[in-house]
């Protein structure tokens, strides 16, 4: 048998709290314990999805650079091809 909130307490002590009654006649304290774990879920996947997409951001600018130096290093052989040819 599942005892409620107030039997519990009344078991171990003798005697029962007056946040017992809390407990029994406002239900919706107890359903916070549940949203704060639902607004903790959110908030993590919120911020693994920032993450990912700063992640993505700057493998896209490196990758970006890298073009960059690609491109600077085949002038460079370029102008070096050139000025071989026309020694």
């Amino acid at each position: 048998m599942i005892l409620s909130q107030e039997d519990d307490i009344s078991t171990r002590t003798g005697t029962v709290p007056p946040c017992a009654d809390n407990y029994n006649t406002n239900p919706s304290i107890i359903q916070l314990r549940e949203r704060h774990l639902a607004i903790e879920r959110k908030l993590k996947l919120v911020s693994r999805t920032a993450a990912t997409l700063f992640d993505l951001s700057h493998n896209k600018r490196s990758l970006r650079v890298e073009w960059y130096i690609v491109i600077l290093i085949l002038v460079e052989i370029l102008l070096m091809l050139y000025e071989i040819w026309h020694a």
